[in-house]
């Protein structure tokens, strides 16, 4: 997983990724500027492997030079052309923040729940570093019984394991030297293998789905699981069959398939393998917009309320760890930790209040929730929109959409040198692309607002 940062140099801005160099002309500072950067600057870099530990950037906005005076025009006025497109539909939520203060400068049905689609792993991602801090990391495990030969896989939820030796994630191969190493250690040549995936309970398939999204757009939510992303119809049989053959491939035997049973309680340990800390897993899920992997967070909130860990849980233990934040997270209903769930409806202020917290000085373990946003025409969810925009490397925003539902919700340096969160919810649209379109002026206006 890559650690993502902002860049300002000399009034460009420079992303790396995959070792290219893109430089943009552009003015002022985007809201992902490191304050304290040694030279001016921030270089985005990815990382060869998981980073062994996580620290929060002191802030993620640098000051504006000024903080202005009453905005001519107005902001209400810079986003009226933006808004006013039919292609957002008749049902429109809008909230506009002000970084620096934290106050609402513009707000359109903002109060009222709207259907958020794929921004709502905005919230599911605070939560989870609310409820768990962003050093931590998920494990999953291996142990024997009082039989030396008879070993479990235990699944700890870690929504980033892979067999695969390229790429980011948690290496499954590397749970099997070891254990294999310590089957050898002791003698055992030999094995049978189970799975336990019981750290989460209820339907793996969360009922409030529309028909068909598994496994077209997400996977059953399990504590134990491979590769998720290739939609196995079992994910925990695919992850124990997996290590299976990579328990053989280091000389051990495996007697028979593997079958789903509970670890032992008094069970020794023989490995374990631990995730990249939990804020690299937020950026991750974030920009890529993984279903997959917001499901697995929202009930690690569950399991760290005190609650079963099953999706009708996860929803309301989301929204108790926003609200523990000191968020006004009342007129929100959440039933997925995804988006996927229809029936999910968020004010979009709840999302501008949550992205204001992640950026501001007094929350930074929340930071990732701000880092991990697509950067408009470079990556992630925005990798193909904003080409043509002015604003493009400038916005940083989650996307969201479903069938009639389109939703963007960011941050952004406008020109003005003000620093801006904010989110429009539309759930009445009749055209994705128009709708789409609309949504990205929305964000282009405000970039280039000289409001203050």
């Amino acid at each position: 997983m890559w650690r993502r940062a902002g860049v300002v140099a000399a009034g460009c801005v420079v992303v790396l990724a995959a070792a290219a160099g893109v430089v943009l002309e552009r003015r002022g500072e985007l809201p992902w500027a490191d304050a304290e950067a040694a030279h001016g600057f921030t270089l985005v870099t990815p990382e060869p492997g998981p980073s062994p530990s996580w620290s929060a950037a002191p802030t993620v906005l640098a000051a504006p030079a000024s903080a202005g005076a009453a905005g001519e025009p107005p902001v209400a006025e810079v986003l009226a052309p933006a808004l006013g497109a039919t292609g957002l539909g008749g049902r429109v939520g809008v909230s506009v923040v002000d970084l620096s203060t934290g106050a609402g400068v513009y707000e359109s049905a903002g109060a009222d729940p709207h259907t958020p689609a794929s921004t709502l792993k905005i919230l599911t991602g605070a939560a989870v570093l609310q409820a768990l801090g962003p050093d931590h990391t998920f494990t999953t495990r291996v142990v024997s019984g009082p039989d030396p030969a008879a070993v479990t896989l235990v699944g700890g939820g870690d929504p980033t394991l892979t067999a695969g030796d390229e790429g980011p994630g948690t290496r499954l191969a590397e749970l099997a030297a070891s254990t294999a190493a310590a089957l050898t250690d002791a003698g055992v040549g030999s094995v049978t293998l189970t799975y336990d995936a019981s750290l989460f309970t209820g339907p793996a398939v969360d009922p409030d789905w529309s028909p068909g999204y598994v496994p077209a757009v997400v996977s059953p939510t399990t504590a134990l699981a491979v590769d998720i992303l290739d939609r196995p119809a079992d994910p925990p049989l695919d992850a124990a069959e997996e290590f299976a053959a990579l328990l053989v491939a280091q000389g051990i035997t495996v007697d028979g398939d593997p079958v789903a049973a509970t670890a032992p309680a008094d069970g020794t340990e023989l490995a374990s393998v631990a995730s990249a800390p939990l804020a690299s897993i937020v950026e991750d899920v974030l920009t890529t917009s993984d279903n997959d992997g917001a499901e697995v967070l929202a009930r690690h909130v569950a399991i760290a309320a005190g609650a079963p860990a099953t999706s009708a849980d996860a929803g309301p233990a989301v929204l108790q760890a926003l609200t523990e934040l000191g968020l006004d997270a009342s007129g929100a209903t959440l039933l997925d930790g995804s988006g996927l769930a229809r029936g999910s409806a968020v004010p979009a202020t709840l999302l501008t209040q949550t992205l204001a917290l992640a950026a501001g000085p007094d929350h930074p373990e929340l930071r990732a929730v701000v880092t991990g946003l697509p950067v408009a025409a470079f990556t992630g969810t925005l990798a193909d929109r904003f080409g043509e925009s002015a604003a493009a490397g400038l916005v940083r925003a989650k996307t969201g959409t479903l069938t009639g539902v389109s939703s963007l919700a960011g941050v952004v340096v406008a020109a003005d040198g003000v620093g801006y969160a904010f989110a429009v919810l539309a759930d009445d649209v009749g055209n994705t692309l128009s709708a789409r379109a609309a949504l990205d002026d929305v964000a282009a206006a405000l970039a280039a607002c000289g409001c203050a």
